[in-house]
């Protein structure tokens, strides 16, 4: 019997795993990126934005192969193809302590960020609004179900698509310039660390983990699912979602080369929102300060739930995010996070922390990746094609360098905070 080809809208109706990693990827350290790019650089970075969720989609065509075929996380994959190595024990300690380290300061960032997007409109309530926030963010990772925390997640992410797009639309982009800057790539003078933090942002460590255990997650509600059907609509939830992440980082980067024009003051995120007042009036500034706390907040249940998917898949626990122990991890994250989002000073310095600690994480996690999906123990006859590990390594050798110019750059300053 000939099964009945499913239309666009059904499959979009499928989308899950991409939606959580586009909420966790838009966050404030994109908006603050993407802003500051704009505002400096004008539309000349678009191709590093095109470059970064391109990459995304590439990636997680292999994470979505591991979690729906496997069955399992991408932790859960490296514990299995390492198991007889005796690399095993090192790098499993090394992946748990990049990322929980990096994830508790993601986690502080995401919160500060969503509290700025409510302080712009009700004042500087830093510590209530930080409470408030990690408390919601946490009931809904506590729900336990993955769909749930999907649905939710993926309304964020189509409010911020709209809010995003509607502020970039107010400001009338010039869009031969920006269709320019995102097929012609130049660098101008001081713009190569810039270029690297707006793939950073979008290239995160985390959510390659992510993606892969929601997958799993989704294969686990259904486990009788016709996989070659399975991996469609998982491409077509990646491709919608790498489009939704590009539309909302453009926008934003819009609206700082907007101001720049203005000659307006740009030095944080809130002066992104303050800054369109004089332009469009209050109820733009609204909007945007809107687009900013749907950022953090959405990030906010996604960076906890990903350390703990991580933790337990290397250790070998329960991934069910209603088991004691992931429950446990995922609360220790949102605690620190809270505490440093409270205590840690300016959303900048803190976003400034998690990106080093990602621009050393991600080439790992990209190797591992590539490495995983490549193994027929695990996929069968589901592992990579020799293009897709092509293009897998092409991004590892981006990604590689990035953690380079991230080490040059940020590690006086990570020595600095350390007292040496």
């Amino acid at each position: 019997m000939e099964k009945t080809r499913k239309t666009f809208w059904q499959r979009i109706k499928n989308m899950g795993p991409g939606a959580i990693v586009t909420a966790a990827v838009v966050g404030p350290g994109t908006v603050t990126s993407c802003g500051l790019a704009g505002y400096n650089f004008g539309y000349s970075l678009g191709w590093a934005l095109l470059f970064s969720v391109v990459a995304m989609a590439i990636m997680q065509r292999m994470t979505s192969k591991i979690g729906l075929v496997a069955g399992i996380g991408l932790a859960d994959g490296i514990r299995e193809a390492f198991r007889q190595s005796p690399w095993r024990v090192p790098l499993s300690v090394l992946i748990i302590i990049a990322i929980f380290c990096g994830n508790c300061a993601y986690e502080a960032g995401n919160i500060v960020g969503a509290a700025t997007g409510v302080s712009i409109m009700f004042g500087d309530h830093r510590v209530i609004f930080c409470l408030i926030i990690s408390a919601a963010a946490l009931g809904l990772v506590l729900t336990g179900s993955i769909k749930y925390i999907s649905n939710v997640l993926t309304g964020l992410v189509f409010l911020m698509a709209v809010v995003f797009l509607i502020t970039a639309i107010i400001v009338k982009p010039d869009l031969g310039a920006l269709i320019t800057g995102m097929f012609a790539p130049t660098l101008p003078s001081g713009a190569q660390l810039t270029a690297i933090a707006l793939i950073g942002t979008t290239l995160v460590p985390y959510c390659l983990y992510l993606h892969a255990s929601t997958s799993a997650s989704k294969k686990a509600t259904d486990p009788d699912m016709d996989l070659d059907d399975a991996l469609v609509d998982a491409a077509y939830d990646s491709v919608t979602n790498a489009i939704l992440t590009a539309v909302i980082s453009i926008s934003i980067m819009i609206v700082g080369c907007s101001l720049a024009l203005r000659g307006e003051t740009v030095v944080a995120v809130n002066d992104l929102a303050a800054g369109l007042e004089p332009l469009a009036g209050t109820w733009a500034k609204a909007i945007f300060a809107l687009g900013i706390f749907a950022a953090g907040i959405s990030s906010a249940a996604t960076a906890p739930l990903a350390a703990t998917y991580v933790i337990t898949g290397i250790l070998g626990w329960s991934t069910d995010l209603r088991d004691k122990k992931f429950r446990i991890i995922a609360t220790v994250v949102f605690v620190l996070g809270c505490v440093v989002a409270i205590l840690g000073g300016t959303p900048t310095s803190i976003i400034t922390m998690a990106q080093a600690i990602n621009g050393i994480a991600l080439p790992l996690s990209v190797c591992l990746v590539v490495y995983v999906s490549s193994r027929s123990a695990i996929l069968k006859q589901y592992v990579n094609k020799a293009v897709l590990n092509v293009l897998g390594l092409l991004v590892l050798v981006i990604t590689l360098f990035m953690a380079y110019r991230t080490f040059v750059v940020y590690a006086p300053q990570i020595a600095a905070w350390f007292g040496f």
